[in-house]
């Protein structure tokens, strides 16, 4: 009888200590919720911070991995992909990649970041994602990579699930182009048309 007792006093207790730890919860993601923002053309592209993971730093072939967040004013007009760290998400972004590497002045003039969403991958497969990426930066060491291991910022810009995008702004933050997936190859040239522009009256 007593053990029934002791084992109701408990049952009651954690049922007590779930509601706080859920009512926690739920007001910790209406707060995140409250300050998430849709990337919008003219407006300045929304404040986001990622801590866990980072920019990837290479030097002396010494890998390390610092916070990230988009910085304003830039030097150069910036083009940012950000993409779900699998397979379907990168091949999204194939016929982008491919009208890129035609595209040398893109490369010379506009700050290139790719943000891979860690925390949207396959279970089990994220060490070969970081690992890619990394792989990545070697091979363009003037590129941006950031492994996003929270998934804030596709929280932060209400980024579709498994999926990419493509945001590109001004230097001083403003955004000039924002679509996500599928990207037509008129999107692409709109894409690149903007940039130019804004390349152009930089340099007027």
């Amino acid at each position: 009888m007593l053990n029934a007792v002791i084992l109701a006093k408990a049952y009651s207790l954690m049922k007590r200590v779930g509601r706080k730890i859920a009512l926690i919860i739920g007001l910790s993601f209406l707060a995140q919720t409250a300050n998430a923002e849709l990337p919008r053309v003219g407006s300045l592209l929304p404040a986001v911070t990622v801590e866990r993971g980072g920019e990837i730093i290479l030097s002396a072939d010494e890998e390390t991995r610092q916070p990230w967040q988009p910085l304003r004013p830039h030097s150069r007009p910036q083009l940012i992909i950000h993409v779900a760290g699998r397979l379907a998400a990168k091949q999204q972004l194939d016929p982008v990649v491919a009208r890129l590497a035609r595209t040398q002045w893109v490369n010379q003039q506009v700050t290139l970041t790719t943000i891979v969403n860690t925390d949207d991958s396959i279970w089990g497969s994220r060490p070969f994602v970081e690992h890619s990426i990394v792989t990545s930066k070697k091979h363009s060491p003037a590129s941006h990579f950031i492994l996003d291991s929270s998934g804030v910022v596709a929280h932060q810009w209400h980024l579709h699930p498994k999926s990419a995008a493509i945001i590109a702004t001004t230097g001083q933050g403003q955004v000039i182009f924002f679509q996500q997936a599928p990207f037509s190859a008129a999107s692409i040239e709109q894409l690149l048309n903007r940039l130019q522009q804004t390349v152009k009256s930089d340099l007027n």
